[in-house]
């Protein structure tokens, strides 16, 4: 049996505006499902036939030692189909609260390295990758 990564959780201090901008980007990255849960934990999750990424605020009591309630960590990439929907979407991306910190381009991380790096709202790192097998 392959093996891959099921779901992805993190958590956004800006909730609202975090949910606004994964409804956005994740059904044109091929997560089209959405689920909503509310109490006792509150989360929003977005699905497809891959696996499952889902946001939720972070319990505001949490301390500076690690936690996985706490928010961070150090960048999610996903990959995509095709350098168009890189170039398609890269555009739209600080119109919807997210912040480009490298533009569309090749990188020399291997052959074919076609990337954009961005921010969600809440300063979460962001990369939408293409390259070939």
């Amino acid at each position: 049996m392959p093996g891959g990564v099921d779901h992805v959780m993190i958590n956004c201090p800006n909730f609202a505006a975090s949910i606004e901008f994964y409804a956005w980007l994740m059904p044109k990255i091929g997560y089209p499902g959405r689920h909503d849960i509310d109490p006792p934990a509150r989360a929003t999750g977005f699905y497809g036939q891959f696996g499952s990424f889902w946001v939720q605020p972070p319990e505001p009591s949490m301390s500076q030692q690690f936690s996985k309630a706490r928010t961070g960590l150090r960048e999610i990439a996903f990959r995509v189909v095709g350098r168009s929907t890189v170039d398609l979407i890269a555009p739209e991306i600080e119109a919807h609260g997210g912040k480009i910190i490298d533009p569309p381009r090749e990188y020399d991380y291997r052959p074919g390295y076609y990337a954009v790096f961005f921010t969600d709202p809440s300063g979460i790192k962001l990369e939408l990758v293409h390259y070939l097998d």
